[in-house]
């Protein structure tokens, strides 16, 4: 569980200044948030978690595992974040930004007050599917051994010998996870949707 929260609120973080810096005004900072989102969505999250976990300390830089995850979710999940949002802040209609430069508000004020708020309220579906994701991939940190439901749900198997039961368990336990989060977002994006 603690690599979902500490994932998804990293990614939410990352992600939601990537989507700023992929809507900048200035060349160079929009072409540094893609080249960040080229690289990260196109590398599967096994040969990222492999190559932080494994790789980085042949150069002298080590982790503990469970950061190692977390750290390898957040940069991961991040560019799909980013996109999603990007998406978002692109639905906001150009007239409505006018509007607000013309009552006055400056950049961070439009971010704050007009944009943000229709951008995630539009993107609320694609966000919680980043999520669903997010949980299916924190799987993966069981190929470095950091101690998950799947790593878990191994160790069980191989310790009872009762490898269908318990990784289909582990499995049953992921549907019911992903249907909740899937329930929960459908609710969030009712309430938060804009009447038309």
């Amino acid at each position: 569980m603690g690599l979902v929260v500490l994932g998804w609120i990293g990614a939410l973080v990352l992600g939601t200044v990537l989507a700023i810096m992929r809507v900048s005004p200035i060349r160079t900072v929009r072409m540094a948030a893609t080249a960040y989102i080229l690289v990260f969505r196109n590398i599967p999250i096994p040969v990222q978690m492999v190559l932080f976990v494994f790789g980085l300390p042949l150069l002298g830089i080590v982790f503990p595992l469970f950061p190692s995850a977390v750290i390898v979710l957040v940069t991961y999940h991040a560019a799909f974040v980013c996109e999603t949002l990007r998406s978002g802040l692109n639905a906001v209609a150009v007239g409505e930004l006018e509007a607000s430069r013309s009552l006055g508000f400056g950049p961070f004020g439009t971010m704050r007050h007009l944009v943000f708020p229709q951008a995630f309220a539009v993107v609320v579906q694609p966000m919680g599917n980043v999520l669903i994701l997010l949980v299916k991939n924190t799987s993966v940190a069981a190929i470095v051994g950091v101690a998950e439901l799947t790593f878990t749900a191994d160790q069980i198997a191989i310790e009872e010998v009762q490898a269908f039961a318990v990784l289909g368990g582990a499995l049953i336990a992921y549907v019911v996870v992903c249907l909740v989060l899937k329930r929960l977002v459908a609710s969030l994006d009712r309430k938060v949707a804009f009447k038309k």
